[in-house]
């Protein structure tokens, strides 16, 4: 055992005492020492000395390897950035044309009208329309006119008979007192006998509407019918009251048909 271990020193120990591998360089040198000195020596060298290879540089950026028996999952894809510019694509002329000028729409000149000269119009203005004239009251009949009435009447003093027409070939006459109508008198061809409501007596030539009032009775209106015209004289009292309607009444009672 002791001849092993005395034999495994000296091996390490003559591996470790073996001179270094010389570099090419110093066998160079070495080979032109040796030359005659006769011979030039060559220009030395000037080609560069190799280089070692390069190595490609690791990535700065190291992945995360997966556990074992694990697949890595897929890396997304960054999306790429969409171009906010839009392109406008302007339609090219064909080869050897020129591209056709922009007609520009034409601005009219503005026209200035003259202006023209306006003649007044002389204003007419239409005269007012007057209204007619009132037509005048009829006047009450004097003593001659009252005579030559178809009928006979008693009046007495302060009354007076006042004409109005109503309608063809008729007459209406008022017995007034003042501004107050008593009694009423139809000359024509048709009257509207009768007007009031009451009991119809014939006598002495007439037809008589008669009412009761109270304890006493009263005529209130009178219808004379004649051969020729006017026809008929309606007799009848106004809406009057106390003593004015039975002096009405008494006038009423006093004409007859001539």
């Amino acid at each position: 055992m002791p001849m092993i271990a005395l034999a495994a020193a000296l091996v390490i120990s003559g591996q470790a005492t073996t001179p270094p591998p010389q570099r090419a360089g110093s066998n160079l040198t070495r080979d032109l020492n040796s030359a005659p000195p006769s011979a030039t020596p060559p220009a030395a060298s000037t080609a560069a000395p190799p280089q070692a290879p390069t190595q490609a540089p690791a990535r700065a950026t190291s992945q995360a390897l997966p556990p074992i028996g694990q697949t890595p999952a897929a890396s997304p894809r960054p999306a790429p950035a969409a171009s906010s510019a839009t392109r406008t694509t302007q339609a090219q002329p064909p080869i050897g044309q020129s591209p056709a000028a922009t007609t520009r729409p034409q601005t009219p000149a503005p026209t200035t009208a003259a202006p023209q000269a306006t003649t007044p119009q002389p204003t007419t203005t239409a005269p007012a329309a007057t209204p007619p004239a009132a037509a005048p009251a009829p006047a009450a009949l004097n003593a001659a006119a009252i005579a030559a009435l178809p009928f006979s009447i008693q009046l007495p003093t302060g009354l007076t008979v006042t004409p109005a027409r109503a309608g063809a070939n008729a007459n209406i006459y008022r017995v007034q007192r003042g501004d107050q109508t008593l009694l009423m008198i139809y000359a024509g061809p048709s009257s509207q006998f009768p007007i009031y409501d009451g009991e119809t007596v014939r006598a002495g030539g007439r037809a008589s509407v008669v009412v009761t009032e109270g304890s006493r009775r009263l005529a209130m209106e009178h219808l004379f019918q004649r051969a020729t015209d006017p026809k008929e004289i309606h007799v009848w009292i106004a809406s009057v009251e106390g003593a004015d309607r039975d002096l009405a009444e008494r006038i009423g009672q006093s004409i007859d048909v001539k």
